[in-house]
């Protein structure tokens, strides 16, 4: 029998168990925002009855999925029986301004989250995880799939890096900015509201920027903003002061990088820059978050996240090299990116 002042030993298995629990709990989260349960939980908090009635579910049924959320800290119960979002809780709206809820659903959605089950595979292989369960690569399985083409563009334009970017560009030195790989303009509208006398190029795919006419006239930006479909693989628009590439160099291996980069210095003048937006770890300050999005990488791409040092490397290839960085932890980096003399 154990003695009342016995230290019971540490538990060994809390790092499994909190892995084990989020993969299940992460199924309840994206339940809630598929049944409209966080939109009716915003605000004062209310009575799991009323948000059952408001949606047409069974209350016993419910609170199985809002006993979950409160679990994660996404939900709050301040009264038992009532329920409202919490401040990370928020965050699942549709009206978030960081993106995480389309970021969140991107990750859970069909083919985007069963991709993930074939990553020991892909270890085994040269080919990347969502390549082997959907027998194409993301881009090409997008340029086919209109609704899932709908939830990836969703992910890239609600989250865009507007704030930390445009402290890095000067409007009297950037007279025309080339968005590379920009999708469907949210990026670049912003960078253009913000720096009026700017003028930009759209840079995509051409079945990619065919929806950006609607978002660049939203903005109140389509007359600044000329929108050329290409393939960065076979070369970029010439002359541009700053050329941009947010969410792009970490989506491919280095093969493929260093062929986009020495398109863009093919491209660039003796004063233009590139910067490079994107998550950067750091080998010996490993970050849970980043490198989470280093995996995700590996699993839609087959390219994980490079840390400062290799694109040092990378860019130096192909006549480029870091000039600066200004690094935003748990976020996105912006490499700031000259010719080499």
């Amino acid at each position: 029998m154990e003695r009342p002042d016995t230290i019971p030993p540490e538990r060994t298995d809390r790092p499994l168990a909190r892995i084990v629990s989020s993969a299940m709990l992460l199924h309840a989260v994206a339940a809630l925002i598929e049944l409209g349960v966080v939109e009716e939980l915003a605000g004062p908090p209310r009575p799991l009855d009323d948000v059952a009635r408001a949606l047409t579910v069974p209350e016993e049924r419910l609170l199985v999925l809002v006993r979950a959320a409160v679990a994660t800290g996404l939900v709050e119960e301040p009264s038992p029986g009532l329920f409202s979002l919490s401040s990370a809780g928020d965050h699942l709206r549709i009206d978030d301004p960081q993106g995480l809820r389309d970021l969140f659903r991107m990750c859970t959605h069909g083919d985007f989250f069963q991709a993930w089950t074939r990553l020991g595979h892909s270890v085994t292989s040269d080919r990347s995880a969502f390549a082997i369960h959907t027998g194409q690569e993301l881009f090409a399985y997008l340029s086919e799939r209109e609704a899932a083409a709908a939830v990836f563009n969703r992910a890239m334009n609600s989250s865009t890096l507007a704030a930390p970017l445009l402290r890095e560009i000067d409007p009297a030195e950037t007279g025309t900015m080339v968005d590379l790989g920009g999708g469907e303009g949210a990026t670049i509208a912003a960078v253009l509201r913000a720096c009026p006398s700017t003028r930009g190029i759209l840079f995509d795919l051409p079945h990619v920027v065919e929806g950006a006419p609607p978002l660049l006239r939203e903005a109140g930006v389509e007359d600044r903003c000329s929108i050329v479909g290409g393939d960065f693989f076979e070369g970029v628009p010439r002359g541009a002061d700053v050329y941009l590439a947010a969410r792009v160099m970490q989506n491919w291996a280095d093969p493929d990088a260093a062929l986009i980069l020495r398109n863009v210095r093919e491209a660039m003048g003796a004063t233009s820059r590139l910067l490079i937006v994107g998550h950067l770890p750091e080998q010996d300050r490993p970050s849970e978050f980043l490198e989470a999005m280093s995996l995700s990488m590996f699993v839609l791409y087959g390219a994980p996240l490079r840390t400062r040092e290799q694109y040092e490397a990378l860019l130096a290839s192909v006549g480029l090299s870091l000039h600066e960085v200004r690094r935003v932890p748990d976020g996105e980096s912006i490499m700031d990116v000259r010719p080499m003399p």
